[in-house]
């Protein structure tokens, strides 16, 4: 798995690539989860070339989830790849996160809620 990450205006903008389970979600988790703070409390996900995820992939994001609520911003998942969409169907995290289909769109979204 690749993990690239920027920052841009209170965002942090992750995108994932490759296989996203139990051997790299402690990458994504270095690189976005320790980095959320009252600065950059949103963070959009681009998912769009992830092939596979796990049940910890799934746990890193409920995390961001939730470490982003304690910051009061969000985390938005956008360009969602079929296979990842997949799987939050199946566990019902398509109705926690929210969805875009393009990750500028997910970007003016969080800006507008902030």
């Amino acid at each position: 798995m690749d993990v690239t990450v920027s920052y841009e205006e209170g965002l942090i903008i992750a995108g994932i690539a490759g296989r996203f389970d139990v051997h790299s979600v402690e990458a994504f988790r270095d690189a976005v989860l320790e980095r959320i703070d009252a600065a950059r409390p949103n963070v959009v996900v681009d998912l769009s070339q992830v092939d596979f995820m796990d049940a910890s992939a799934l746990a890193s994001l409920v995390n961001t989830l939730k470490a982003t609520m304690a910051h009061h911003g969000s985390i938005v998942l956008a360009n969602v790849s079929e296979s990842a969409r997949i799987i939050l169907e199946l566990t019902r995290l398509d109705q926690v996160f929210d969805q875009i289909e393009a990750t500028g769109e997910a970007q003016r979204e969080l800006r507008l809620a902030a």
